[in-house]
């Protein structure tokens, strides 16, 4: 079993040392993991600028909603105002045409012997007087009307005035507001390249420790076995020290022939028991070869699944519709939101109960083994609740 464990652990080394050149051997586990600490901490304070600028995004696109009601009713007024300074100078024009046309009367007909006609054929002075007093009376009626409608006319068209003013300065808001929001986009858009760029480091380190933790164990297992076989070795020549030496002590008495002959075979005997060591060595490594090679072709890759916690939300109860990745859930609804530690943003899932969906938004409640699942509606929301042990295969 450990000449398997030893076997898988070096064939891991090699591969990963042939197809990820420019690894740095040199660096340990402990920096390793303190590189990929850093990196998380940059990547979450990252992902908390990316949610406060889709924040101000969200914001500003309110208000550019504001706004574009507002220039609505400002229209509105501004046609109002328009109707109504039409109106009063048709109501001025009827005025003036009766008064001209009274004028003309006048006009016609001598003012003296009008006068002489009214002063002989009233009974009394006073009646003459009262005659022309209501004339004059009449007239001036007739100016104070029209006077009075000529102010109104001047009235509407400062409102009018207002009302453009105001519809330019509106118009104006709108135009810096959209402005503002297109700035927050691009930088939600360099924020999220940031991101993924931290995301791409910290799969290179998580490559890096896996290749240094096999590099380790099989540095490990190897000392451990050439520990092992100096140990079998030594006891084997001490076995054959004591063999060599208990054979000497009974050949003691015989002749030197013989005693040459006893040392040939003694020779001969450690000869064999070296070769057959070696034999064994061998086989143990062409065993270790081939069991390691049935286990790699016969390995196959699967979907992970992990059982979560899962509550919902919808953007219509928020008013936020673009994600801290960047989706628009008004064009994308199937979506949901993770903690990035546990299932990393883009990921594709499908989720039991709701369908496949990408991981593309994040939260302050979404810790550890919880998802957040997007619906369009709130209903559908009520509906999903909050489950439990709902099963998520993570499908890339």
């Amino acid at each position: 079993m450990k000449g398997k464990q030893i076997a898988l652990a070096a064939i891991a080394v090699i591969g990963f040392s042939t197809f990820i050149p420019g690894i740095a051997q040199a660096e340990s586990l402990d920096e390793l993991n303190q590189q990929e600490q850093q990196v998380t901490r940059e990547s979450e304070s990252i992902s908390a600028e990316v949610q406060l600028a889709l924040t101000d995004v969200n914001k500003t696109y309110q208000k550019v909603d504001q706004l574009k009601a507002k220039i609505e009713a400002n229209q509105q007024k501004l046609a109002e105002t328009n109707q109504a300074i039409v109106a009063k100078e048709a109501t001025i024009a009827k005025r003036k045409a009766v008064m001209a046309k009274r004028l003309r009367a006048l006009q016609m007909n001598d003012a003296t012997e009008s006068k002489l006609e009214m002063l002989l054929n009233a009974n009394s002075l006073q009646d003459f007087v009262t005659s022309v007093y209501a004339i004059s009376v009449m007239q001036n009626s007739e100016k104070a009307t029209v006077n009075s409608l000529n102010e109104a006319v001047d009235q509407l068209a400062e409102l009018k005035t207002q009302a453009e003013n105001t519809q330019k300065a509106l118009e104006s808001n709108q135009a810096s507001l959209e402005s503002q929001a297109a700035t927050l986009e691009s930088k939600v858009q360099a924020l999220q390249t940031e991101l993924k760029d931290k995301q791409g480091i910290l799969q290179k380190i998580a490559t890096n420790k896996a290749v240094e933790e096999a590099r380790q164990k099989a540095e490990a297992e190897r000392a451990a076995k050439e520990k092992a076989e100096q140990a079998a070795a030594a006891k084997a020549e001490a076995a054959a020290k004591e063999a060599a030496a208990k054979q000497a002590t009974e050949d003691s008495t015989t002749s030197n022939q013989a005693t040459t002959t006893s040392s040939s075979q003694s020779n001969t005997n450690t000869s064999t028991s070296t070769s057959n060591t070696n034999n064994s060595a061998t086989g143990n490594t062409n065993t270790s070869t081939e069991t390691s090679t049935n286990n790699s072709t016969g390995n196959s890759s699967s979907n992970r699944v992990l059982y979560m916690e899962s509550t919902a939300y919808s953007y219509a109860e928020t008013g936020y519709s673009i994600t801290a990745s960047g989706l628009d859930l008004r064009q994308n609804p199937m979506a949901i939101a993770v903690d990035t530690s546990v299932i990393p943003l883009g990921t594709m899932v499908q989720v039991e109960g709701y369908g496949i969906a990408i991981a593309a938004d994040t939260g302050g409640a979404i810790k550890g083994n919880i998802i957040d699942v997007h619906f369009n509606t709130v209903e559908q929301c009520r509906q999903w609740g909050r489950r439990h042990n709902v099963k998520v295969t993570i499908l890339g």
